[in-house]
C-alpha cells in the first residue's frame, strides 16, 4: 500500500516561502507531489515540521482522500509503480475539484441584492482567509473543532460578540447553501461531505434589555420648546425622534426613503427597507396619520415630490445617521432625565407603552412593528389584515402623548 509523507522544501523562493510537498512511496519507489502550500519562515522547525496546526490539517485532508482513490482502485495498485499511481490520483482530483470555501463566499455574496449584505459577506471571507493565514479552505475540511477554533479567533482579533455571531451565522448559511447547489442525495452525489454545524454550538447573545423611553421622557421631548434657527439639530432630533414614534416606530432609514406616493390620504403605505427582500409581501404595511400629529408630518412635507419627507434634500443618506446622533444628542441636553438613548429608542418606546400602556396583546405588537414570525408564515397566508383594527390600536398608542407643544406653528 502507497505511503505519504508531508515535508518542507529547504529551497527558499522568491517571496521568501517555501513550498510544502507530499513524498508518496510505493513499491519500493518514490516521487514527489506539490501542494498549494507554502510557509514563510519561522512557520516551521529546523527538522521540517510545519508549526501551524492548519496547514497540516489541509495536508493531511488531501492525504486522506488520496487514499480513498487508491482504495477504490482495488488490486489494480499492485501493477502501477509511484508515478503511474500518481498520474492516476491526479486525474481522479481533477474530477472532484477542490472546493475552496472562501471563493464560494465571495460568490454567494454576489448573488445579494442588498449592498450591505455582499459587504458582510465579503467581510467574513477576508476574516476566513486571515484565520487560514492564505491557505485555501477546503470546505471539506470544516469540522466543529475549526469552526470552534475560528470564534475563539475572532475573539482574540477583539471582534464584539455580535460581530462574532453576525460572523459565524453568515459561514452558516454560506455552508448551507453549498449544500443545497452541490449536494443531491436522490443521486448520492455529494461534494459537501460533512455536518459540522450539528456539533458546533452557535454563539448567542444575552437578551437584550429594553432600550425605550418611558411615557414621562416621551412627553419631554416631545414638550421641548422649538428654537427659532431653521438648522436647529435639537428641532431635528426631536421631531424625527418623535415622528418614528408618531409612524408606529418606523424606522428612519424608511422615513428617509419614503416616496411621495407614500402618503395615501389619512395613512401612509410602504415596505420596511429592512424586511422587504426577505418577505413574500415585500414587508408592506399602513400606518394611520393620527389628526394631532398631521402638522408635524406636514412641517417635514417635500414639496418638490421627490420623496415624502425633506431629509434626502438637508444630508445625503450616508451622512444621515451620524445626523441623526449629532441631533439626539441635543435632545438629551434639552429633557431632565441623565440617560443615553437613541434614534432607534422610539420604535422600543412605541412598541413598550403598546403593550405595558395600553394594554394591547403581543401578537397585535407584532402586527403594529411589521414584524415577520415564522411560525405564523402559513397562518398568515390565511387571514387578510384588517387595518382598521389596527389603526384603532395605534391611535391609543399615539393619544398617549399631548401633541400640542410640538406641533405648534
Amino acid at each position: 500500500m502507497a505511503t505519504f509523507k508531508v515535508f518542507v522544501d529547504p529551497t527558499t523562493r522568491s517571496d521568501g516561502t517555501h513550498r510544502i510537498r507530499i513524498r508518496a512511496y510505493h513499491r519500493d519507489s518514490r516521487t514527489t507531489i506539490n501542494t498549494p502550500y507554502t510557509v514563510g519562515k519561522g512557520e516551521f522547525t529546523k527538522g521540517g515540521k510545519i508549526k501551524d496546526a492548519a496547514i497540516v490539517d489541509a495536508c493531511n485532508q488531501l492525504i486522506a482522500g488520496w487514499h480513498k482513490i487508491i482504495a477504490s482502485l482495488g488490486n489494480a495498485v499492485n501493477a502501477m509503480n509511484v508515478k503511474e499511481l500518481v498520474e492516476v490520483i491526479k486525474s481522479e482530483e481533477k474530477s472532484s475539484a477542490f472546493f475552496d470555501f472562501v471563493v464560494y463566499i465571495r460568490k454567494v455574496a454576489d448573488t445579494k441584492r442588498a449592498k450591505q449584505t455582499r459587504i458582510n459577506y465579503r467581510s467574513v471571507a477576508s476574516s476566513l482567509e486571515s484565520f487560514m493565514n492564505g491557505v485555501p479552505l477546503d470546505i471539506n475540511a470544516i469540522t466543529a473543532k475549526r469552526l470552534t477554533a475560528y470564534e475563539q479567533w475572532l475573539r482574540d482579533e477583539g471582534k464584539t460578540l455580535n460581530t462574532i455571531i453576525q460572523y459565524m451565522s453568515l459561514v452558516k448559511s454560506a455552508y448551507n447553501a453549498a449544500i443545497y447547489e452541490y449536494n443531491d442525495e436522490d443521486s448520492g452525489e455529494m461534494l459537501v461531505l460533512r455536518q459540522p454545524f450539528r456539533k458546533y454550538k452557535m454563539p448567542t447573545a444575552p437578551a437584550p434589555s429594553a432600550r425605550g423611553v418611558d411615557l414621562a421622557t416621551l412627553q419631554a421631548i416631545a414638550d421641548i420648546p422649538t428654537e427659532r434657527r431653521f438648522n436647529s439639530q435639537r428641532n431635528l432630533g426631536r421631531d424625527i425622534f418623535m415622528l418614528s414614534y408618531a409612524l408606529g416606530g418606523m424606522n428612519y432609514v424608511d422615513i428617509y426613503h419614503l416616496p411621495c406616493s407614500a402618503l395615501k390620504g389619512d395613512y401612509i403605505e410602504y415596505k420596511r427597507q429592512k424586511t422587504k427582500n426577505a418577505r413574500a409581501d415585500e414587508a408592506l404595511y399602513r400606518v394611520y396619520i393620527c389628526p394631532e400629529v398631521r402638522p408635524l408630518i406636514e412641517r417635514w412635507l417635500d414639496s418638490t415630490k421627490k420623496k415624502l419627507f425633506i431629509f434626502h434634500r438637508l444630508f445625503e443618506w450616508r451622512n444621515f445617521p451620524s445626523k441623526m446622533a449629532q441631533c439626539m444628542k441635543k435632545v438629551e441636553g434639552a429633557v431632565p432625565f441623565d440617560r443615553h438613548y437613541t434614534y432607534y429608542a422610539a420604535r422600543h418606546t412605541y412598541a413598550s407603552l403598546a403593550r405595558n400602556a395600553v394594554g394591547l396583546d403581543k401578537y397585535t405588537v407584532h402586527e403594529l412593528l411589521n414584524h415577520s414570525d415564522s411560525k405564523m408564515k402559513i397562518t398568515d397566508r390565511y387571514i387578510e389584515r384588517d387595518w382598521q383594527r389596527l389603526f384603532d390600536a395605534h391611535k391609543r398608542i399615539v393619544a398617549l402623548v399631548d401633541w400640542s407643544e410640538i406641533t405648534k406653528s
